[in-house]
């Protein structure tokens, strides 16, 4: 998740906490009011306030819950980034081995093909396996 999602999230989250203290104000204010009438309807209003700042808690903590979530999931993003840098760490290591071990290979079979010739040279100044002609 980018930066710029996970700040709207937050200012969705103030907008919302805002929002909530103002309702709850107007709440305590319409209780209030109500509590000086003892109308039905002012009952009513002030379970209706009650219900809605229910919901509103309800609400804060799914709020708080998720930005656990995304805060858990950038971690695991970053453990995610760091892996794959190490992996291509290894692989870019691995491959300049390979080359190593490649030109290494290459080296010591002209060395072998060079010690070869010496020895075909060598044997052939003493005479050995050149083949006899039939006497005859």
């Amino acid at each position: 998740m980018t930066d710029e999602t996970e700040a709207k999230y937050y200012k969705a989250a103030k907008v919302l906490l805002i929002a909530a203290s103002l309702l709850l104000v107007g709440n305590d204010i319409l209780c209030w009011w109500q509590g000086r009438s003892s109308t039905s309807a002012g009952n009513d209003v002030c379970a209706t306030m009650e219900s809605i700042q229910a919901e509103h808690s309800t609400a804060r903590s799914e709020l708080e819950s998720g930005s656990r979530e995304v805060e858990a999931a950038k971690e695991h993003v970053e453990r995610a980034a760091d892996a794959v840098g190490r992996s291509t760490e290894a692989a870019q290591a691995n491959a300049r081995s390979t080359d190593e071990l490649q030109s290494l290979i290459s080296e010591c079979q002209g060395i072998v093909e060079a010690q070869r010739g010496l020895i075909q040279d060598i044997d052939q100044e003493n005479g050995i396996g050149e083949q006899e002609e039939p006497q005859g």
